[in-house]
């Protein structure tokens, strides 16, 4: 599942949708709710758990789906790894 996650950061956070993301998940006024990436649904089940799953368009006949299920600071924590890969201006800080 490590490898589930890593393709999540890779594809869902770049320049144009890390604070988008990073106020999503970072948010404990929303306590239910999702995001949906280009390739990923991440949707918040409580105000430090989320399920992220791979959007799959015309999904009539899947029966299952690989799902992750992350704590908040461990998803800021990948989110912020990729955005320093990435040398993205103004990354926020987890403990603020």
């Amino acid at each position: 599942m490590e490898e589930f996650l890593k393709n999540f950061v890779l594809e869902e956070v770049n320049s144009v949708t890390y604070e988008d993301l990073w106020n999503f998940v970072r948010s404990n006024s929303i306590c239910r709710g999702t995001y949906e990436g280009q390739n990923h649904i991440v949707m918040k089940i409580s105000s430090t758990q989320f399920i992220i799953y791979q959007l799959n368009i015309g999904m009539e006949n899947t029966k299952c789906q690989p799902a992750l299920v992350v704590a908040k600071n461990y998803l800021l924590k990948k989110i912020n790894s990729r955005a320093y890969e990435l040398k993205l201006p103004d990354i926020q800080n987890i403990l603020d």
